[in-house]
């Protein structure tokens, strides 16, 4: 088992806006989970189905389990904290939903089946980190058997290797797992990334690293 929990960057404000998406997805997911038929029948338009305007944003509401919910809510801290203290609680909150509906219109476009969770969303949020931190350092946990520890791991290499198991898991058909909404996610992010910086909506500090930007701009003259 391998769990990012913290990734380098300069905290510029309080992620709050994040902080609220992580509450209201846990609260309403458990809602769900533990309200009985009667929750579960409300929560049917949240549901990603087709191209309908509250399934392609509402699934993010929803978990299929609490170690589902679980996994999804700390990755969704992890890397949104460090986007959202960064670009600014308002615009998060515009490119965190931009991400959702990206996900959700790549896996309605490639699979269509219906789906929930907000891992689509999250890989947007991932995507967004390879934009502007790639080369900042992930720290991870790990557990094998009985055996645990952490380690370092720059962000573009793990957020590499998370996009090839998807991938192949999207071309080989893994088992309930919404693979196209976690590579429209990433894809989307990356994408909404390079043209906020590109922009000027999205800049960094004298203290980050180089962004994506930059090394695709400047390739040899990049920090070692």
């Amino acid at each position: 088992m391998f769990l990012p929990y913290e990734i380098e960057t300069l905290e510029q404000e309080t992620p709050w806006m994040n902080w609220l998406i992580v509450a209201l997805s846990s609260v309403v997911s458990l809602a769900v989970l533990y309200g009985g038929r009667a929750a579960e029948s409300m929560s049917e338009a949240l549901v990603l189905q087709g191209f309908s305007l509250s399934g392609m944003l509402g699934h993010v509401l929803l978990h299929g389990s609490i170690l589902h919910l679980a996994g999804n809510m700390l990755f969704l801290w992890v890397f949104g904290n460090a986007i959202c203290t960064n670009i600014g609680n308002w615009r998060y909150l515009g490119v965190f939903l931009g991400v959702t509906w990206l996900a959700a219109l790549t896996h309605g476009l490639f699979d269509g089946e219906p789906a929930i969770g907000a891992s689509g969303a999250v890989n947007g949020v991932v995507g967004m980190v390879l934009a502007m931190f790639p080369r900042n350092q992930v720290s991870v946990f790990w557990m094998i058997f009985y055996r645990v520890g952490t380690f370092q791991i720059t962000a573009w290499v793990i957020i590499a290797i998370w996009l090839v198991l998807d991938l192949w898991g999207a071309f080989t058909g893994g088992g309930g797992i919404a693979y196209w909404a976690h590579v429209g996610g990433l894809l989307g992010g990356t994408a909404v990334g390079l043209l906020g910086l590109s922009r000027g909506w999205f800049r960094l500090t004298e203290y980050d690293n180089e962004s994506l930007l930059e090394i695709l701009q400047h390739p040899q003259e990049t920090k070692a």
